[in-house]
């Protein structure tokens, strides 16, 4: 018995040892790790017995994550992705440019003052390990300003903390970063911040954006040895390696898409058979909204996660900040996924983005910048549209674009760019319900397919961790001033449904010979003077057909000498009765401008004032740009009766911007609507 007693004791002391032991090695590796909160991952114990553990290698120049699926190699301290292993490839990406230059995040900024932007990389100066298990690892590369430097060195007043998740059984990794201005800082624009993957070139030559849009891309080198055409990022190629693609146009700009369909984009390996994909599961940090167009993939080959520019919309889209303001953001995460072993990559490369979507907002980030999904608030109500001129009574709002956004004006989310913005779409009887709602002050804002206009909640929604708040029922009163007497087009902040013209033959990507998609074609803008030679379009009004008759985008003409001047269009329409004592409302909606100035005149284009016209605007390039849309603008025009007359009217819309090929605007809708009526 003694012996056996001793037996135990001694058992127990050497597992006491050994406990100790490994406690002290726990507080050993934990003083070089920085927890900020514990979150434990879903599935874990089956991915513990299942795949290898989250491995961690740091040395002077570079960090090393693995989860034996996919390696990442990182720069160390600066952040950048030096190289991504996967499935027998050493490095998918370019090793032919520096480590530095293969997979970054960067910023375009300028302080006022500049004489121009600088193109920063934003390469940090100090690493650390966020957290590490068998499950995750959590790295963070930070970049800091020094506010004594201010006025001796060119250098960003931010601070950066550029963030890289790897998970275990996970075919890829994230990154998120969280950008920073402290109060007192100096005055900021940035104008643009994204994470650019530039992919090996012997390697990836297939690009997959939508399930119409993907092909064999041209190289690199066939853009160097093409044609430059109007601007240098469309190119002709005319030596190509692939023959097929001779005599094409490629643009990257051709490959943008609205944020809302900016789930998931890449490029395909065919031998070994591999796919690299950018999956972006939210886009509660993109400025401008869901219908905002930018970037996706491009030749290079190159991928995208953009998360703010100034494409499609002008500088305004840009983050400005102001002196002494104080402003904190967090982008991403974004998942970098990659893939083999399926007859279909893109197909899994779908699943695997809807995977991801369904898992946000993530339970993994460590930053205390990102709540979870407990931390998060929930909207939701009914929303109906009221006008009498349509039905007598409100209908559902079917189908529309309804969001939270940082207090504004009516429409101002199009342009709010320092916070986050959360959308949903309606169904069929008007029911909303955002969640996953970031805790703040929020303003409710909804557009509705075939309505004119923007909706707005009237009151501030104020956002709390676990809030569920139920709006009720919100009535949408479109302007409206009368009754319809014509309209053309259909009030969707788009150029879509107008005519489309064929490319010139020599400029063409074969990629968009098909209706929903030739607007991406080139050189669009000037087959207006193929079309109109001599005199300008002129639209009737029940004889006409918007479809075919109606240009998508109002631009200048091209003279023979290729001088670029303004356009008259004119809208001929019959009123049987006029009232000459009435006031006519002439609303029109635009879906984007490019330094454009719209006058407006009734009955007489000779006259010297013009009985209405819009200021100047628009920065959008959308026409240059390939894009149906940029920026929505709505203008509403007070017509008197007197400038009217019965029987035929003529309504004369001149462009009097000139000298570019690019000036113009491209409508969304025009309504004439006619005096009040009682009810």
């Amino acid at each position: 018995m003694n012996t056996i007693g001793w037996k135990r004791q001694l058992r127990h002391l050497v597992l006491w040892f050994f406990a100790i032991v490994f406690h002290l090695f726990l507080l050993v590796n934990g003083s070089r790790t920085d927890h900020f909160r514990h979150t434990p991952l879903r599935n874990s114990q089956k991915l513990a017995s299942t795949t290898p553990p989250v491995k961690l290698l740091i040395s002077s120049n570079y960090v090393v994550i693995d989860n034996g699926i996919v390696k990442v190699t990182l720069t160390n301290p600066g952040g950048s992705i030096a190289g991504v292993s996967y499935n027998g490839i050493d490095n998918v990406l370019e090793t032919d440019f520096k480590d530095t230059n293969r997979g970054y995040w960067d910023t375009v900024w300028e302080r006022p003052g500049d004489k121009d932007h600088t193109f920063d990389m934003l390469l940090g100066t100090k690493f650390r390990v966020i957290a590490q298990d068998k499950n995750k690892v959590e790295v963070s590369f930070t970049k800091t300003w020094n506010p004594s430097n201010n006025g001796t060195t060119h250098d960003l007043p931010l601070n950066i903390d550029k963030r890289f998740v790897m998970l275990r059984g996970s075919s890829g990794f994230y990154s998120y970063g969280l950008f920073e201005h402290l109060k007192g800082w100096p005055s900021l624009i940035l104008e643009e911040a994204r994470i650019a993957i530039k992919l090996k070139r012997t390697l990836f030559h297939y690009m997959a954006i939508s399930d119409d849009i993907q092909r064999m891309m041209p190289t690199d080198e066939d853009r160097s040895d093409g044609k430059i055409l109007d601007y240098r990022e469309a190119v002709r190629l005319t030596n190509p390696s692939n023959p097929k693609l001779k005599g094409e146009v490629d643009d990257k700009y051709q490959y943008s898409f609205e944020n809302k369909d900016i789930k998931v984009h890449g490029w395909v390996c065919n031998t070994p058979h591999v796919g690299f994909w950018v999956i972006t599961p939210s886009y509660e940090d993109r400025n401008g909204g869901p219908t905002k167009l930018d970037l996706t993939s491009h030749v290079g080959p190159t991928s995208l996660a953009v998360f703010f520019s100034g494409h499609y919309a002008g500088p305004e889209l840009g983050v400005q900040i102001k002196e002494g303001e104080p402003w904190k953001k967090v982008f991403g995460p974004v998942f970098f996924y990659l893939n083999s072993d399926s007859p279909t990559l893109w197909e899994d490369a779908k699943r695997q983005m809807e995977e991801e979507t369904a898992k946000w907002p993530y339970d993994f980030p460590e930053s205390i910048d990102y709540p979870h999904a407990n931390g998060r608030g929930t909207i939701r109500g009914q929303l109906f549209v009221r006008d009498r001129y349509i039905n007598k009574n409100p209908v559902y709002a079917k189908s529309a674009y309804i969001g939270l956004a940082l207090p504004g004006d009516v429409g101002s989310w199009q342009y709010e760019t320092k916070g986050y913005q959360f959308w949903t779409q309606t169904d069929e009887t008007g029911h909303f319900i955002i969640t996953g709602v970031r805790p703040g002050t929020y303003n409710l804002y909804s557009w509705v397919a075939g309505i004119i206009g923007d909706y707005k909640y009237n009151y501030d929604i104020i956002v709390k961790q676990g809030s569920d708040i139920n709006l009720g029922n919100l009535i949408y009163d479109p302007p409206r001033n009368g009754p319809t007497l014509w309209e053309i087009g259909i009030p969707d902040r788009s150029a879509g449904e107008f005519f489309v013209p064929d490319p010139l033959p020599a400029l063409t990507n074969q990629l968009f010979n098909n209706t929903t998609q030739k607007y991406r074609q080139y050189g669009l803008w000037d087959r207006y003077t193929d079309l109109y030679p001599n005199k300008d379009l002129v639209y009737k009004v029940g004889v006409s057909d918007y479809k075919k008759d109606w240009f998508f985008a109002h631009v200048t003409r091209r003279t023979r000498s290729k001088n670029y001047i303004p356009t008259t269009w004119q809208i001929s329409f019959k009123l049987p009765s006029v009232d000459p004592k009435g006031t006519y409302t002439l609303r029109v909606a635009l879906a984007s401008a490019t330094y454009s100035h719209l006058q407006g005149r009734i009955n007489n284009p000779s006259r010297t004032m013009p009985h209405f016209e819009t200021p100047s605007i628009g920065r959008s390039n959308a026409i240059a740009r390939h894009g149906i849309h940029g920026l929505y603008w709505l203008f509403n025009f007070q017509i008197q009766g007197l400038q009217l007359k019965r029987g035929e009217n003529t309504i004369y819309l001149k462009q009097i911007k000139g000298g570019n090929p690019f000036y113009g605007h491209q409508y969304d809708y025009i309504r004439l609507e006619g005096p009040p009526q009682e009810n």
